[in-house]
Parts: C-alpha cells; structure tokens; sequence
C-alpha cells in the first residue's frame, strides 16, 4: 500500500525544511554550481580508459540528452571523464552532468518532482526519503530498465541492499555504487598552523578538551589572518555530522540523532550529545571558529583550508586530491576524529545502502540509456574505474575494486582508518519488511537535528541544549510513532519492537541480517 500523494503546500514545507541552508539555495542558479558551492574540483590526470561494452538493450536512435545531478565533488572526477566517454561511444546520447551542492539538489529535486524538471538521474535530498520518493511515484525501480536486473544485483555485498532503504515492494529503487567503510568526518587539518600546538595531530588520538586547546592556541596565533576551525553551516550535516561522529565514537551508539538499537530509542537527549554540542559552542564563544561559517555551505568552508584560513575542518577523505592538487604548496594532514575518551574508541556505524545511491525519475524517457550507464557502473570494470578516480572519496561498493585503487599515502590512509573504525549495523526493515511501509509514511521531523544545532550556534534558538535536546527527542520519537501507527492503521504488521535488537553488539558488525 502507497502513501496518499503530497500535497503542494506539505512539498513547499520540504522545501523550506534545510532552514538556514535554502536561505542561501533560494538565489543559487538551478542550473549551474556557485562559486562557493560546488565549484568543480580540478581534473585528474588518469590512464584509466573506459572500455564501455555494447549496450544489452536497445538504445535511442535519434538524439537525446540525459540529466544527471548529484553532489559532485571526488565523483565529478569520474563523471566528467565517464560520460564523454560514453558519448563517444553513442554519440547520439549527451549528458549533462551537475555535480553540485546539497542546497542546490533540494532545491531542484524537491520542486522538479511535482513540476516535471527534475533531472533524469538524481540524488535525494534528506528532507525527502526514499520511501517517499516511491510511495509518491516520483522514481522508478532499476528492475524495470535494467536488463537481468538480479545478476547485476548479486554482484554487490549483501548488504549494499535492503528492505525499506533501496528496495520497496521487491524493487529496488536506489543503486548504491559506493559503499560506506569511510569516515564522513575525519580530523582535517593544516600542517603549517598545527605545528606549535602542543600535540601532533598526525599521530596523536587527542581529546575533546584537547581540541578545544588547539583551536584556541591556532586561532590566537592567527590574530584575525586565520582561525583555529572552520564550518559549513550554511548545509544540512556542518554541524550535526561532526557531533554525530563525536559522540558514536564516544559511546553514543548510533549516532547523535540516530537509535541505539539495543534500546529502540533516540539518542539525541543522552549526556554525552549535549557534552559535544557544548564542546562546539565553546569553541565558537572563544573565538577559535571561523566568522563566516555560519554563512558558508560545504564546498564553501572547505575551499577556505587551503588559503590558510583554517587550522582544521571536519570532513571527510573526498577532500585530499581537490586540496593537494589545486594547492601544491598546502600541507594537509589527517587523522581520526577527536575522541572524548581516547583509550576508549567505539566504531562508527552504518546501515545497508551505500554511502552514494542515485535515483531515476519516473516521468523519464531515457530508461534504457540509464539502464545501459548503470549496468556498466555496476560491473567490477565500471568498479575499478570507478576506484581509478575517486580512491578513498568515495569507496566503490566492490570490495575487489578497492583493493585494485592506486592510492596515494593520505588516501590509504583515510582507507585504513574507515575499515578499522567503521562496522555494519542492524536494519529493522531486513528482519521485518513491513518495516519499509513506516519510511514510506513518515515525515520526517521538523525542525531537524541539523537545523537545531544551526540555531544553537547562532543563538536564534535560546535555553539549554539539553532543553533543545529533549524537544528534539521529542520531535523524533512522535515521528516514528506516527508513522508506525499510521503503518499499522494500513495492515502493516509493525511494532516498536521492530526496532529493537537486544543481541546487537556496537563494536562488531551486525553481519547475521545480511548474509547470502
């Protein structure tokens, strides 16, 4: 059973729900990147040729062109290499390609779905999930253009798949061509502003009161010329990633807004998520951060390290080949995250669905060409290209193909820190597939986490955060229940029980829901 399809004024609300981050989307140009904003990363040099085989369904003969959009970055490199490929092998098929940023992609995505603009390929935003998507018929499933759709579903890990995140109805609706073994949020930093610290962060698991320090010993040094950390707040996730990885890694399992599986229950009230949103409000109130954070979006924020404006950033290892070869003079350095307890590291967790899954429109024409495009991108060729590219930005779903990756010291070294500190975790809607019929109902809760840290931050929201926290709890559990009673209502055979999972383990893959 399907959602009753949204209504213009709930999608317009969709649209307005990444609060401080769509002020600034509402004047970017739909059509191409900001400067500050996706501002394409340099080309690399590759010997990687794509030897793009035959197409195993028929093709337009006459010209078309295709529309893809995703969050660029490290997975531009590919793309704007791949697709002229392709076109010199059909050269009656163009692309455009928009590799942009996430405001922008909400911004087209959440109005092109109900107008008929969206791009024919796509990434979703977070104000919309991918139940959504389907329950509203804005997207296709792969098994309807894909030719032998569940040979080249067996060729990814069992767990790149799942009930409720990529597949609705036994359709899959996502393709995750990149797996998630990385960490989102690695300790970034300037090797030039970090030397007289006190630490060496390249070796050095420091603390969070030592991060506090460092901050301030950089930003004091800069005296206005730089500072000691710098954000995008101007972005879903500048804030809320960070805190996130902080507090999973202290024992925060799940994640700050996520569920501790054991309990079924939200984290975003337990002490050690407040400790960490302190942490940053701290920092900003010594005067550490960088001023224009709050008005910067990702790509923003980042292209200001290299200038030397920032001692560190929060981010993840797409970075390392945009910063080194754009700017041969940085010395860039990373390492793990900051930890509240550093003799006591907990793994960070994922669940089923990769780390990148594009989406295809309904309402598109071209389904044998994005068919023909994503069997080759899911072939353990298209893999290691795929690996050629984007190394450790972006991990390829193949295990095979990452092992293949010709990767520099920095890369192999945010690789290595991503399997040693990342595990799988459990997925209600792969022990009981009703699961899938509460995401396709649920709203998802507003404010969000994202927005209430932005508001934390900038003092627009007032009180304690352990106030803001529990009403954030608040707002996150009514949305699950509602959704599930709303699921039930419907002949879904759902509980809150479904989202226990008492044997689960944080520090050891939950591999048991996943198996072959």
């Amino acid at each position: 059973m399907r959602d009753r399809p949204i209504s213009r004024r709930r999608m317009l609300h969709l649209v307005g729900a990444g609060g401080v981050g769509l002020v600034t989307a509402s004047c970017v140009d739909t059509s191409e990147p900001t400067r500050d904003g996706a501002g394409q990363p340099a080309r690399r040099k590759s010997s990687s040729a794509f030897n793009i085989p035959d197409a195993a369904t028929k093709l337009p003969s006459g010209n078309v062109r295709l529309r893809w959009m995703d969050s660029g970055d490290m997975k531009a490199r590919f793309f704007e290499k791949f697709f002229p490929a392709y076109q010199k092998k059909h050269p009656n098929i163009s692309v455009k390609y928009d590799g942009t940023n996430w405001n922008q992609i909400t911004q087209v995505v959440t109005l092109g779905v109900r107008n008929g603009t969206v791009p024919d390929v796509f990434q979703l935003p977070g104000q919309i999930t991918m139940g959504m998507a389907v329950s509203n018929h804005w997207i296709g499933a792969y098994d309807d253009i894909i030719p032998d759709f569940d040979k080249v579903k067996a060729r990814y890990p069992s767990y790149s798949f799942a009930p409720g995140v990529t597949d609705f109805d036994g359709k899959t609706y996502g393709l995750p061509l990149t797996g998630n073994g990385r960490i989102n949020n690695l300790l970034l930093f300037n090797r030039d502003l970090v030397k007289d610290v006190g630490a060496d962060l390249d070796t050095e698991v420091i603390s969070w009161s030592k991060l506090r320090e460092v901050c301030r010993t950089v930003a004091k040094q800069g005296n206005g010329k730089y500072y000691g950390i710098i954000f995008g707040l101007a972005q879903p996730g500048g804030l809320s990633g960070p805190v996130s990885t902080l507090c999973e890694m202290a024992g925060v399992h799940g994640g700050a807004d996520g569920i501790d599986w054991r309990t079924g229950r939200y984290n975003v009230s337990h002490p050690t998520v407040v400790e960490a949103i302190e942490l940053m409000l701290a920092i900003r109130k010594d005067g550490s951060a960088h001023p224009d954070s709050v008005n910067l979006d990702a790509p923003g924020a980042r292209s200001r390290m290299p200038l030397g404006q920032a001692g560190i950033m929060f981010q993840g290892p797409w970075n390392i080949l945009p910063w080194r070869e754009d700017n041969p003079d940085f010395h860039l350095g990373l390492n793990i995250p900051p930890q509240q307890n550093p003799d006591n590291i907990w793994p960070l967790t994922f669940g089923p669905g990769g780390s990148n899954a594009w989406v295809y429109s309904s309402k598109t024409k071209l389904g044998p060409v994005i068919g023909d495009i994503m069997t080759y991108l899911s072939s353990a060729t298209g893999q290691v290209r795929w690996a050629d590219y984007d190394g450790a930005a972006d991990p390829p779903s193949f295990p095979e193909a990452i092992k293949k990756a010709r990767l520099d010291e920095l890369q192999q070294k945010a690789m290595d820190l991503g399997a040693k500190h990342t595990v799988i975790r459990p997925e209600p809607a792969v022990r009981n597939p009703d699961v899938s019929k509460v995401y396709e109902v649920q709203v998802p809760a507003q404010p969000t986490f994202s927005d209430t840290l932005v508001g934390l931050y900038t003092g627009r929201i007032g009180g304690s955060v352990a106030q803001a926290m529990k009403q954030m709890e608040d707002r996150l559990e009514k949305s699950l229940e509602d959704a599930i009673k709303k699921a039930a209502s419907r002949g879904a055979k759902v509980s809150r029980d479904d989202w226990v999972f008492k044997d689960w383990n944080p520090r050891a893959p939950y591999t048991k829901l996943y198996q072959d």
